[in-house]
């Protein structure tokens, strides 16, 4: 295991060029069920912290609802990937989903979706009951460049969060 410091600047540079990835979440019947997400992850205090502007669709809602879990997975061509497994969470307070929306607006595309990306929306858009961000609460990161592959190494570079108890 190593510290988040580590691998911080590979995982931003991944997660942001490659902008969507499959995120997989579990169904009441221990099934896993993937989509495509577009989350933004930044590090906050030396820490991974992510969100993502979604739906609140019934069967991503029925699967959050019985376990928060979720694993998020990036790939490039060029073999580069990571993987985020995170506990999720819907934002809902007027503070928390302003600081989304303005995450979204201030990143350029494609990573973000600009102002210009948001400004068909008017002004306090964040407090629409259909505006729904998921905030991602990476427990473990995996970074694995392609061009260490030759070399053996199939495991790459692991992040753990500290142990809460």
């Amino acid at each position: 295991m190593v510290a988040f410091a580590e691998l911080q600047a590979e995982f931003l540079r991944i997660t942001s060029e490659t902008v969507f990835c499959t995120v997989t979440t579990v169904d009441p019947h221990g099934r896993p069920r993937g989509r495509i997400l577009h989350p933004i992850f930044v590090a906050r205090d030396g820490q991974p912290l992510g969100w993502a502007l979604t739906g609140r669709t019934p069967v991503k809602t029925r699967h959050l609802a019985l376990n928060p879990h979720l694993s998020c997975s990036y790939w490039s061509p060029s073999h580069d990937t990571v993987f985020v497994d995170c506990v999720a969470g819907w934002v809902e307070d007027e503070p928390g989903k302003r600081e989304v929306w303005e995450l979204f607006g201030s990143t350029p595309q494609p990573l973000g979706r600009g102002p210009d990306g948001l400004a068909g929306y008017g002004p306090d858009r964040w407090l629409s009951p259909i505006f729904t961000p998921l905030r991602l609460q990476p427990w473990r990161v995996q970074v694995m460049l392609g061009a260490e592959y030759p070399r053996g190494s199939l495991t790459g570079r692991v992040w753990h969060a500290p142990d809460p108890d």
